[in-house]
């Protein structure tokens, strides 16, 4: 299994449990937005597996170590906030306020799923950081390189 692979479920479940955590909050959300709160839900755990996906699809040659692992984490965790945020602007937001409508929803998703978000990717970045580091080797791309090779 590819690395790549492997971070996206590892951050797909970290941040859907954190998402199930603030899901009083999008629930809100999503009735004001005429949107099934589900959606809510589901929208970052897939956006921090597509985000998680680009960003280690190299990992098993460059990052060797947790420290990696968890800068790219964080990164993840940013993109992730960001699209959300765009994502519930909107929808959310109406046309002729939707600057400072985006601001406030910039806002409230920091303060309420900021935590949760960036607990889950530290978690995520940890695991991965240390499978990484320990060169598990179902995860590895050795046995691939010698099926090809013969």
């Amino acid at each position: 299994m590819p690395i790549a692979v492997f971070a996206m479920l590892v951050f797909g479940i970290c941040c859907l449990l954190a998402a199930g955590l603030v899901e009083v909050v999008m629930r809100n959300f999503a009735g004001e937005a005429g949107v099934p709160t589900w959606v809510f839900i589901i929208v970052p755990g897939f956006m921090s597996m597509l985000f998680s996906l680009f960003l280690y699809r190299k990992a098993a040659r460059n990052v060797s170590g947790i420290r990696q692992s968890l800068s790219r984490a964080l990164t993840v965790a940013i993109l992730t906030w960001l699209a959300v945020s765009v994502y519930i602007s909107a929808l959310w937001c109406p046309g002729y306020r939707a600057l400072s409508c985006a601001r406030d929803v910039v806002l409230v998703t920091t303060v309420v799923g900021g935590g949760p978000l960036l607990l889950a990717a530290l978690i995520a970045g940890t695991i991965v950081g240390l499978v990484l580091k320990r060169r598990v080797d179902w995860l590895s791309y050795k046995g691939a390189s010698r099926k090809i090779t013969e």
